[in-house]
């Protein structure tokens, strides 16, 4: 019982003692009466303490947490919900429903209206952590128009290129990261079960997503437009030794330009915050 539930008036006092009879009296101003009154007083009072203390029997109170208890560590991650997981390889129309819902983004349609959803979402995460460019999984999302430099053997690269890929960094952050990471931790068996399929038995996809987003981020940060060299077949190269050393992936964000890779890496940042992933 807490102190402030104690009645304020208590019904079940016992009779009051039986009157004492009076003492002689004594001679009037004698500085004895007081000295008596006061202790009659102190004994009236203790024996009042005594038997409180023996009829009222609060609740131990719980002493207060210590600094290192008192403030728990808050958890961004979502609880699961609720929800009949079909298997992996009829997986497809659940997912493309789930995510359909979190946005009606032309280009994001057309990438959920392939097949085989969670396995080439799997591929495309493993394939970045490993620093290579998801071109198989990710096909759909591949531009239309080509790399354009100043020149033609050799040249820095034209800064209208990087809006090739200005739909595809909508597509992605027209998503809210707090919804796909609930959307996530739903259905993350399957993604768990497509992950073990590709080699990693003991492990789950947190650990999938968390390299592919330490990959991307290390991409360093370039002052200019980067000098490209024109290959056959229509391939670029990197003049930069520096930049041509980097991972594939790596290579390729940059061509994004600043504006996408800061888009997509605060919005990569974001994710791995709402699923309390610690990455870079």
């Amino acid at each position: 019982m807490a102190f402030d539930d104690l009645p304020l008036e208590r019904t079940d006092a016992p009779p009051p003692p039986p009157p004492v009879p009076p003492s002689p009296p004594l001679p009037s101003g004698a500085p004895t009466r007081w000295i008596v009154l006061g202790a009659v007083a102190v004994v009236a009072g203790a024996l009042l303490a005594l038997w409180w203390l023996s009829r009222a029997h609060p609740e131990t109170a719980t002493p207060p947490a210590t600094a290192a208890t008192d403030v728990a560590v808050p958890r961004n991650r979502p609880k699961p919900q609720p929800i009949d997981l079909p298997p992996l390889d009829a997986s497809d129309t659940a997912l493309r429903t789930l995510v359909a819902a979190l946005s009606k983004h032309p280009l994001l349609s057309r990438l959920l209206a392939t097949k085989d959803l969670v396995r080439n979402a799997t591929l495309a995460t493993v394939q970045i952590g490993d620093g290579k460019t998801p071109a198989t999984p990710l096909l759909v999302l591949r531009p239309a128009t080509h790399v354009a430099i100043a020149g033609t053997a050799s040249g820095r690269l034209d800064p209208a290129s990087y809006a090739r890929w200005d739909s595809a960094t909508a597509a992605l952050t027209s998503i809210n990261p707090p919804d796909l990471a609930q959307l996530y931790v739903n259905t993350q068996l399957l993604f768990d079960q497509a992950y073990r399929e590709l080699g990693h038995p003991n492990a789950g996809f947190d650990e999938a997503i968390v390299r592919a987003i330490n990959t991307l981020g290390a991409t360093p940060q370039v002052d200019q437009d980067p000098v490209l060299v024109r290959r056959s077949g229509g391939l670029f190269e990197h003049e930069d030794q520096n930049l041509r050393g980097l991972l594939p992936v790596q290579k390729q964000f940059l061509l994004m330009g600043p504006d996408n890779r800061r888009k997509i890496m605060g919005w990569l940042k974001q994710f791995a915050i709402d699923l309390d992933l610690k990455v870079d």
